[in-house]
């Protein structure tokens, strides 16, 4: 018997957000990972509407505090990585639909990193999407807490239950 990743585990990505333009703006979201894309995600091929997305039953996307982790069905971290800066349009629309589009690419060139071009890597068959549910965790941009023995943030170099604490 296997046993069960954490949910903080799982490999690691680069991700970057973005609004994918249809009649209404929709919230993505492209992981660039070496891990290969799972078996039951469906991919976006050659004349694929961006609009006609699958949606991938069971997988979730999670907002933490300091990272992104793609959930599979048995709540495995499938991959994770770090909080990348997300726009308050982003943000918006993931909070209002509770779902955005996942892509999933091999490497930053076939995701057309830069210049998010969705189109010329889907006619490549490099890139794998779908819509999965997505939250925003309670404790999204806060900063951890500071304990008594860490250093004190104002720089003074004593522990913060010296200085300010």
């Amino acid at each position: 018997m296997s046993t069960i990743r954490q949910a903080g585990t799982g490999g690691i990505a680069v991700a970057s957000p973005f609004m994918r333009t249809l009649a209404s703006p929709r919230a993505g979201l492209v992981l660039v990972s070496r891990v290969p894309a799972p078996g039951d995600w469906p991919d976006v091929g050659e004349g694929t509407p961006e609009g006609n997305l699958g949606h991938a039953l069971g997988w979730a996307c999670e907002v933490r505090r300091n990272s992104i982790v793609l959930l599979n069905p048995l709540g495995e971290g499938f991959l994770r990585t770090d909080l990348p800066d997300l726009g308050t349009a982003w943000l918006e629309n993931v909070r209002h639909d509770r779902s955005c589009a996942v892509y999933l690419a091999p490497t930053e060139a076939d995701a057309g990193f830069a210049e998010l071009t969705i189109a010329a890597a889907a006619s490549s068959r490099a890139l794998y999407a779908a819509t999965i549910r997505t939250a925003i965790a309670e404790d999204y941009g806060q900063a951890p807490a500071i304990g008594r023995n860490d250093p004190c943030p104002c720089g003074s170099g004593l522990k913060y239950k010296r200085c300010h604490g």
